[in-house]
C-alpha cells in the first residue's frame, strides 16, 4: 500500500518499482486457483445432446442472422420485380420441384457424330504411336544389346598356341588397353589421336593432377550411366507405345460397337509380355465382340 501528498493542485502517486511488480505476479501465481470447468448436461437432459455454449451460441446465432438477412433480401427483389421484365434464359430454364434446373445438362451428341470424334482421336493416337516407334528404333540403333548385362561371347581364331599366348585386345581392336573389355564404343587409337574426346570437368581435373587411374574410372563410370539411362528410357517408351496402342484398339472396338449388325460378347484371358502395359506375367481379361455374319449382295 502507497500513500501520496495530496495539495491544492492533487494529488501524488509515488511510483512502484518494476522488481515490486514482478514479485507481486509471482506471488499470485503461486496461490492454488480453482480450475476452470465448464458445466455439463445435468442428467435428465442427456437426450439433448450436449450443453450449448456461448460460444456454440454465436456461431449458430451468426448463421441464423445470415440467413434471415439473404432472405429479406430476396424478398425486397422479390417486391420490387418488375412484372413485364423477360430475359431468354426463363425459356430456356424451368423449375422442378422447387429446384430452378438452366440449361447446363449436356446433350447426348449422336452415334454419327460421336463416330467421326472417335475416328479423329484414333487417328492422332495411331500417329503417336508412329512417332513413339520411330523413337524406339532411333534409340535400338544407338544401342548394341536391349539389356545392360546381356551374356554373349566373341570368339577369335589364331593360327596356333604360340599365337593364342601372344594375343592382345587393345592390339587386335586397336583401341587403348582400358577400353578393350568393353563390349560397346571402342574408340580407336586413332580417334583418340585426332580427335578431342569430350570429358568432364572433374574428369580433365583428375587427368591434370596426373591420377589417370581415377580420372578413367570417373569417365567410364559416366559412360555407363547414360547408358542405364538411354535402356530405362526405351523400356519407357515400348511400355508407353503399347499403352497408346491398346488406346487405338478400345477406340476402333467403340467404332464398330457403334455400326449396325447384329453380335456377341466374350471375354479372353491373355498374358502380358516383358515391355507392355503392366508387369510380365500378368494375367489379363479383355473383351472381344464376334459379329454375325452377313451375306452381302
Amino acid at each position: 500500500h502507497a500513500t501520496g501528498n495530496c495539495d491544492r493542485t492533487g494529488c501524488s502517486v509515488p511510483r512502484v518499482s518494476q522488481h515490486r511488480l514482478e514479485r507481486m505476479s509471482s506471488l499470485r501465481n503461486a496461490v492454488r486457483r480453482r480450475p476452470y470447468k465448464e458445466r455439463a448436461q445435468p442428467k435428465v437432459r442427456e437426450s439433448f445432446g450436449l450443453l450449448e455454449k456461448h460460444k456454440d451460441y454465436k456461431l449458430r446465432a451468426k448463421d441464423y442472422n445470415s440467413k434471415q438477412k439473404r432472405l429479406k433480401s430476396l424478398k425486397e427483389k422479390a417486391a420490387q420485380r418488375n412484372p413485364e421484365e423477360f430475359y431468354y434464359g426463363m425459356v430456356r430454364s424451368k423449375t422442378k420441384d422447387g429446384v430452378h434446373k438452366g440449361e447446363t445438362a449436356i446433350k447426348p451428341m449422336p452415334p454419327r457424330v460421336m463416330r467421326v470424334i472417335k475416328a479423329q482421336d484414333s487417328l492422332y493416337l495411331a500417329s503417336k504411336r508412329t512417332s513413339e516407334g520411330h523413337k524406339i528404333e532411333r534409340l535400338r540403333a544407338s544401342l548394341h544389346d536391349m539389356e545392360p548385362n546381356a551374356g554373349g561371347t566373341h570368339t577369335l581364331f589364331v593360327e596356333d598356341e604360340a599365337e593364342a599366348e601372344a594375343f592382345d585386345m587393345a592390339t587386335h581392336f586397336d583401341t587403348a588397353p582400358e577400353l578393350a573389355h568393353r563390349r560397346f564404343n571402342r574408340i580407336r587409337t586413332a580417334t583418340l589421336a585426332t580427335e578431342t574426346v569430350k570429358v568432364p570437368k572433374e574428369v580433365r581435373a583428375l587427368a591434370e593432377a596426373n591420377d589417370g587411374g581415377r580420372a578413367l574410372d570417373k569417365w567410364l563410370g559416366g559412360v555407363e550411366r547414360q547408358q542405364r539411362a538411354a535402356y530405362t528410357q526405351l523400356e519407357q517408351r515400348v511400355g508407353r507405345k503399347a499403352k497408346i496402342g491398346a488406346q487405338v484398339d478400345h477406340l476402333e472396338q467403340q467404332r464398330a460397337l457403334m455400326g449396325n449388325g447384329a453380335k456377341k460378347k466374350r471375354t479372353v484371358t491373355t498374358t502380358t509380355r516383358a515391355g507392355e502395359d503392366g508387369a510380365a506375367g500378368q494375367v489379363q481379361k479383355r473383351a472381344v465382340y464376334k459379329w454375325k455374319t452377313e451375306r452381302k449382295r
